[in-house]
């Protein structure tokens, strides 16, 4: 038996899922972000400003592409700031189509617009309109189907930072994905996959993301998603984003990852360890390589296994989980 979980054919495009520029509450112009991701040999960038929905298809070009979304806060207390101690929901909602500027469920009054997006409120396109929102799973859940249902991926964003806990998260529906790294909050340890792997056991089925939530050129190049798509266009990239074609790094490379017969068989840059993860306790792990080798044990795997790389300075990359 031989099975691609990551595929052989196509290019791998380094990519940064979650980015704001002076349009909302960044520093820097989009033609600047542009120019400073493409000088650290990234192919794409996905704009998320928050709470503002902008199209970028002017700074696509033979080498670049700028897929958009926009980044949306549910905090549990509209009328305060997040400042230090407030649990809050983020989420990236990533359009699927290029030619989608239509917010399916805007939230016109916010007083919680980040920066100049305030400035921006007025121009958006939407099919529909909310008064408030609510901290709870069941409107979010609500919500969330909305937005996916008006043509967006929906990533959750930095769980750790969000001070979220798993009674926050475990019944949310409508996700594709997760960041299991994020660049701008590596300092509170949100470069775990611990709510990746909570989800897991739940039943998700997630993709992990890594995205540098950069607001100024100092914080970019940290983390990043690695697709892999028979071509860099947008729409090769969303549907190998949509398929899990991609793993999430801080450094490490997963350059193949097949099961060949009974063996898993794992290709990296060079690792300090290579563990493959399971459902349950079932782990297995390869040291000082750069490729790794493990039995294929399905009944042992449970509903999923996946895969973590961690090289000599510590730094991490995490697979998507695959079914056995």
């Amino acid at each position: 038996m031989y099975q691609e979980f990551l595929p052989e054919n196509g290019n791998f495009y380094k990519v940064n899922m979650h980015c704001h520029t002076n349009l909302s509450d960044g520093k820097q112009t989009p033609e600047e972000v542009k120019e400073h991701y493409k000088s650290l040999g990234y192919s794409a960038v996905c704009f998320t400003d928050h709470e503002v929905l902008l199209g970028h298809q002017d700074l696509c070009d033979k080498d670049f592409i700028a897929l958009h979304g926009y980044e949306v806060a549910i905090k549990q207390d509209q009328s305060g700031h997040t400042a230090e101690f407030m649990p809050v929901y983020h989420f990236n909602m990533i359009a699927k189509d290029q030619s989608n500027l239509t917010i399916p469920r805007f939230y016109r009054y916010n007083s919680s617009f980040p920066g100049n997006s305030a400035k921006w409120a007025e121009t958006q396109k939407f099919s529909s309109t909310i008064d408030t929102y609510f901290y709870n799973v069941n409107w979010l859940n609500w919500y969330l189907n909305e937005v996916k249902n008006g043509g967006f991926l929906i990533n959750y964003n930095h769980p750790e930072w969000s001070l979220q806990t798993v009674s926050d998260y475990i019944d949310l529906e409508h996700l594709h994905s997760i960041e299991v790294i994020n660049g701008g909050c590596r300092r509170l340890n949100d470069n775990t996959a611990l709510h990746y792997q909570n989800l897991l056991r739940a039943g998700k089925k997630l993709v992990p993301t890594g995205g540098d939530d950069n607001h100024s050129q100092k914080e970019c190049g940290r983390s990043w998603t690695i697709i892999k798509a028979p071509e860099l266009s947008y729409e090769a990239l969303i549907a190998a984003y949509e398929r899990g074609d991609c793993y999430a790094s801080e450094g490490p490379e997963i350059l193949s990852l097949v099961l060949d017969g009974d063996t898993i068989r794992v290709k990296t840059s060079p690792a300090a360890t290579v563990t493959l993860l399971s459902e349950g306790r079932h782990t297995q792990q390869a040291y000082n390589c750069t490729c790794a080798e493990f039995s294929y044990r399905p009944k042992k795997f449970g509903r999923y296994f996946r895969i973590e790389v961690r090289d000599a300075a510590g730094n991490k990359a995490f697979s998507n989980a695959y079914k056995p």
